[in-house]
């Protein structure tokens, strides 16, 4: 069987057209560095998303509760609002703001 293509024609061709019969290492290289990108940006997505849980990592139980909370609803909804709100939940200490004991000594006179 004759191919439809000279010899000269095959010469002439760019390096990114492959030849009858050969494999494709020009779609094989874009393969693997889309792979490599995809899962790049996938790890720096998490570890933005991870910042508040690390923010809140030395607070009290509910305070990281709350952070952890909100950080796993922004996650599912992809809405922005709520991972504000879990650095902001991060960075103030509740446990200042609202004080849970009442501290030994005082009178409520």
């Amino acid at each position: 069987m004759e191919s439809s293509i000279s010899d000269e024609a095959l010469a002439r061709l760019p390096f990114w057209v492959t030849p009858p019969g050969e494999t494709d290492g020009f779609l094989i290289t874009v393969g693997v560095f889309l792979v490599l990108v995809l899962l790049g940006f996938g790890a720096l997505y998490f570890t933005i998303q991870a910042i508040p849980d690390r923010m809140a990592a030395g607070a009290h139980k509910v305070q990281m509760q709350l952070v952890g909370v909100l950080g796993l609803i922004s996650l599912f909804t992809l809405n922005n609002a709520f991972w504000i709100a879990a650095i902001l939940v991060a960075a103030v200490p509740l446990h200042e703001i609202f004080p849970l004991h009442v501290k030994a000594g005082q009178d409520d006179a």
